[in-house]
């Protein structure tokens, strides 16, 4: 297959593809460090919040550099080719269910607020649908992975080289993988996610009942704080992933190299989910608040135990000066 590519050379895309993977791990690794370290591991939403900064953590360590090494460094190998491919695809979905996950799992707290959701459960619920979409991108990559890699003529070049297709390029499946995902990995899910979004947005905007005790007051509080915490995170991913989504259907039917360009962009604005995810951590969830306080605190503490050493030392040489 001979088609023409326009070589990426810019050097500011270079530096925000670099910026990209600083920021991602960075942030990720922040955010899951913290809630591994965090003694309330017992809430079933740092559950989800720490598979998506696994994710993100995957997609910033793994995915983005080969993708860098791909377009500006020497072009992959077939077997590198089909792991990146199998990787950025299957990270991609998996980030799409853990979104439906923590949306329903916040309303099914809601409807039966006294029934406890079990971690293990949605831990098994999230290894489940990963090892499925591996499944689903991983078989038919392998069997095929000679067929990812386009032979493009370059506008810079005159020879043909070799160049491992990606999401932010174009699509390459079969017909009966892209209908599948068009229906399952990416469809499907939009419209729950959007669904719940709604029921969520419906429980924010009633009014806070009247005559609460104190107890009662403090558990309203702490369940509103919860749904703004997980209708910040969808509403964010729904904003930053509908581009792509909806240029990466388009695609399917449709591929010009201008879409493929739109495509490029898109998947640009779809990165900056991983990015501000930690931020929206940071801003809605107390224990993470929480984590960044008490470092604060020992290092606070530390500077004045240092700060205390320091002029009893300095105390002690004036009096022996003294004497």
């Amino acid at each position: 297959m001979i088609t023409e590519y326009v070589d990426s050379t810019s050097v500011l895309e270079k530096l925000g593809l670099l910026a990209f993977i600083f920021a991602i791990v960075t942030g990720n690794i922040c955010a899951f460090v913290t809630f591994c370290v965090r003694g309330d591991k017992k809430y079933w939403s740092n559950m989800l919040i720490l598979g998506m900064s696994f994710i993100d953590i995957f997609i910033g360590s793994f995915v983005l550099p080969l993708r860098y090494l791909n377009a500006y460094g020497h072009p992959l190998t077939p077997k590198l080719c089909t792991a990146l491919r199998i990787g950025e695809s299957g990270a991609l979905a998996a980030v799409v269910y853990a979104i439906i996950f923590m949306i329903y799992a916040r309303l099914y707290n809601l409807k039966r607020p006294s029934v406890v959701i079990h971690r293990r459960y949605l831990l098994i619920l999230l290894l489940s649908s990963w090892i499925v979409i591996f499944l689903f991108y991983g078989i038919p990559f392998m069997i095929d992975y000679s067929n990812y890699s386009l032979s493009i003529t370059s506008t810079n070049t005159i020879n043909a080289t070799s160049y491992c297709t990606t999401y932010a390029t174009s699509i390459y499946h079969s017909p009966w993988m892209a209908y599948t995902e068009i229906g399952i990995i990416y469809s499907m899910p939009l419209i729950f996610i959007s669904i719940g979004l709604i029921y969520l947005l419906h429980c924010i905007c009633q009014p806070r009942p009247k005559q609460l005790g104190p107890t009662e007051r403090k558990i309203y509080l702490k369940n509103q704080k919860m749904i703004w915490h997980v209708f910040l995170l969808g509403i964010t991913f729904l904003f930053l992933w509908v581009p792509w989504m909806s240029v990466r259907i388009l695609i399917i039917f449709y591929s010009t190299y201008t879409i493929q360009l739109v495509l490029k962009i898109t998947y640009y604005i779809l990165l900056f989910k991983s990015v501000l995810f930690p931020i929206v951590y940071a801003s809605t969830n107390a224990s993470f608040r929480g984590s960044f306080a008490m470092y604060k605190h020992q290092r606070m503490t530390f500077n004045t135990r240092v700060s205390v050493i320091d002029y009893q030392h300095e105390y002690s040489l004036t009096n022996r000066r003294g004497y």
